[in-house]
């Protein structure tokens, strides 16, 4: 087997489409000699932020000196972006080994009471084996969808990570921010220390209820309260617990803003203790996702894993990810942010003209069902001139016929009250091309809705 034909086989499963449920996953796992109960994973779930963060904890741990895997969903230019170990990239043959090992067991399960793998529990299996294969000393594990039915929730987690809870996938997790909460709290494993970015009332109540009903230590990620209590963080801890609604007896780990070019530079404090750190991802944002990472590596740290500041400085400060937040192109500069939801969208509206200067924003917007573009475009046109809605390529693209509809309908909200100039491209190619063409050098062109529309950039060749 070739590799192209090992990743063929894994792609052709997308047929079975993406089931919630842990049986299945478990019985293929144990066909497999159960390499993930060999495993001492980090578990990191999130409405946003979780890639971030996945990538943040994985890059700490490796410069404390420890042998790591990190797991990724999903991936943007290569497919072997998903797998990494030690930072880089499954080894070609390794996946081919691996899909030749799992794909008898597959074929196995597909005659029992369990029925057809899915892609992505083949995927996570295969990531499961390649960690145990090559020894790692941590395997930090990304959620693919949710977190209490997904198929990387059959692990028992040295820490788990819950970034934010926000409404996306509310067809499968809930129309609720506690129903969400509730599914990505599942995670939370008895007596299994968790640590918990997630910020609206509701949501948070969840996460909380959940993990004092299984007794597991719950350490809240928190922006500060105002600066007078963030530097009198115990004198004012009955205030504190007043304003934020959290119970008395839960450990509170604070983040500030430091100016920064990047717009990410943070100050994390947890009691007596204190930490600037200094991210290469941009945005904002990242300051939370930066907290939830360390936040982790502080409840290892409390469980005597070996991890000193300066492995917290560096792991924050060299970590990366494609398709967050990233510059391929200048004069006029281009920038890829796979944002996919409203709240990553309205993240994404507010940090770009904090981190970027620029005459007019040229958008370049593809999407997939089930999340709804009307909820996300009205975050990014107002900040547009230019539009240009395409195809991402994949099977669940919105036509873009249809974002138009959706692009016209915020128009006559707003009482087009915005200058906006609209072009539909059906090939996300074009779309490239068209917006390169009438962008001037002092132009922004943003190529967002979408980690498929933003994984074919490469695909056309310009990086």
């Amino acid at each position: 087997m070739t590799y192209e034909q090992a990743v063929a086989y894994i792609q052709s499963l997308t047929l079975y489409g993406w089931r919630l449920g842990n049986a299945r996953m478990e019985a293929l796992l144990e066909r497999l000699g159960s390499p993930h109960q060999q495993l001492r994973v980090v578990h990191i779930t999130g409405t946003n932020g979780k890639g971030s963060t996945t990538a943040f904890v994985a890059a700490i741990l490796r410069e404390a000196g420890y042998r790591v895997g990190a797991y990724f969903s999903p991936y943007v230019f290569d497919f072997r972006e998903r797998i990494l170990i030690n930072g880089e990239p499954i080894a070609a043959q390794m996946l081919v080994e691996g899909v030749e090992r799992c794909r008898p067991l597959v074929e196995q399960l597909r005659d029992t009471e369990y029925g057809q793998v899915t892609e992505f529990e083949l995927k996570t299996a295969l990531a499961f084996w390649a960690y145990a294969q090559a020894g790692v000393d941590f395997a930090v594990m990304e959620v693919g969808l949710g977190g209490r039915l997904d198929a990387t929730n059959v692990v028992l987690p040295a820490v788990s990570v819950l970034v934010s809870v926000g409404l996306d996938h509310t067809d499968r997790l809930g129309p609720t921010h506690s129903d969400i909460a509730y599914e990505k709290a599942g995670i939370i494993k008895p007596g299994r220390p968790v640590v918990s970015g997630v910020l609206h009332p509701e949501a948070r109540a969840m996460v909380e209820a959940v993990a004092h009903r299984r007794g597991a230590p719950l350490l809240q990620v928190m922006p500060p309260v105002n600066e007078w209590e963030q530097a009198h963080i115990p004198a004012a801890s009955h205030s504190l617990i007043g304003k934020t609604g959290l119970r008395a007896d839960s450990p509170l780990l604070f983040y500030t803003p430091l100016p920064s070019s990047t717009d990410s530079a943070v100050r994390l404090q947890k009691g007596e203790w204190t930490l600037d750190v200094h991210p290469r991802l941009m945005g904002s944002y990242q300051r939370h996702n930066v907290a939830c990472a360390v936040g982790a590596a502080l409840c290892l740290r409390e469980q005597g894993y070996t991890i000193p500041d300066e492995a917290i400085e560096r792991g924050i400060a060299r970590a990366w990810l494609p398709g967050r937040m990233q510059v391929v192109g200048e004069s006029p500069r281009v920038v890829l942010d796979g944002a996919h939801n409203p709240d990553a969208a309205a993240v994404l509206a507010r940090t770009l003209p904090q981190v970027f200067k620029y005459r007019r924003l040229i958008l370049v917007f593809g999407m997939l069902h089930p999340h709804e573009p009307q909820a996300v475009l009205r975050h990014l046109l107002p900040l547009a001139e230019l539009v240009i809605l395409t195809r991402a390529p994949s099977d669940r693209a919105y036509d873009p016929n249809a974002l138009f509809e959706c692009a016209q309908r915020w128009q006559q909200e707003t009482g087009n009250r915005y200058p906006l100039q609209i072009k539909v491209c059906e090939m996300a190619q074009q779309a490239f091309q068209e917006a390169l063409r009438d962008a001037d050098a002092d132009d922004l062109v943003l190529i967002t809705g979408s980690f498929y529309l933003v994984g074919a950039w490469r695909d056309w060749g310009a990086i």
